[in-house]
């Protein structure tokens, strides 16, 4: 049986004076992926943040089930530190990992070249920017891996490098839950689908 992380009934999510999620019930599983799809404004960040606990609105209600997880989300604002280097980045973010120094850089050099190591990351173009976060969650591998516009960025390989950290993430049952506007197919991963359309 699939163990639950979050299970949420009659969720209600909203800003000032508009509620963006109503009646919303859901139950996320370690052993499955997702992908939230919908149109414009129909949510999808929103329930994102509330997932990886950034939700920063100002309208709450649900009664809410939920695991002590490791949670990482990757947003469409940049999560690493514009002043530090891509190395002060990792030693920052990835500190608590059972990695040596060695297999962290040997995975982030699959993302990026060796040369971008000690640049500062605003000095990265966005798509650079996109694989250094891809690299720093592969090495701190939560539980549940959270993107918002997958495919924003992100060249042919760079969209390569990204079906294969959620193809690996999901071998070792951990969850990978990718939000956008229409279904994403990564090589036919499979994922169960969240249509907030239908809500």
């Amino acid at each position: 049986m699939s163990e639950i992380f979050l299970k949420t009934s009659d969720l209600s999510l909203g800003y000032s004076n508009q509620i963006v999620i109503d009646g919303l019930d859901i139950q996320l599983s370690y052993e499955k992926d997702y992908q939230i799809i919908g149109k414009n404004g129909a949510g999808k960040t929103t329930l994102m943040n509330f997932i990886a606990l950034n939700f920063d609105g100002s309208h709450f209600k649900s009664n809410v089930h939920r695991s002590q997880i490791s949670i990482n989300q990757i947003s469409s604002t940049s999560t690493l530190i514009q002043e530090l280097t891509l190395s002060e980045n990792i030693d920052y973010y990835t500190s608590e990992t059972s990695l040596t120094s060695d297999e962290k850089l040997n995975i982030v050099f699959k993302y990026l070249p060796k040369d971008y190591l000690n640049e500062k990351i605003k000095s990265f173009s966005s798509g650079m920017l996109r694989r250094a976060e891809l690299s720093i969650i592969e090495i701190k591998s939560p539980l549940v891996f959270c993107i918002d516009e997958p495919l924003n960025f992100l060249d042919s390989e760079g969209v390569l490098l990204l079906a294969d950290l959620i193809k690996n993430r999901s071998i070792t049952n951990k969850c990978n839950i990718l939000s956008s506007q229409e279904f994403v197919d990564l090589g036919g991963l499979e994922f169960e689908v969240i249509n907030l359309d239908e809500y």
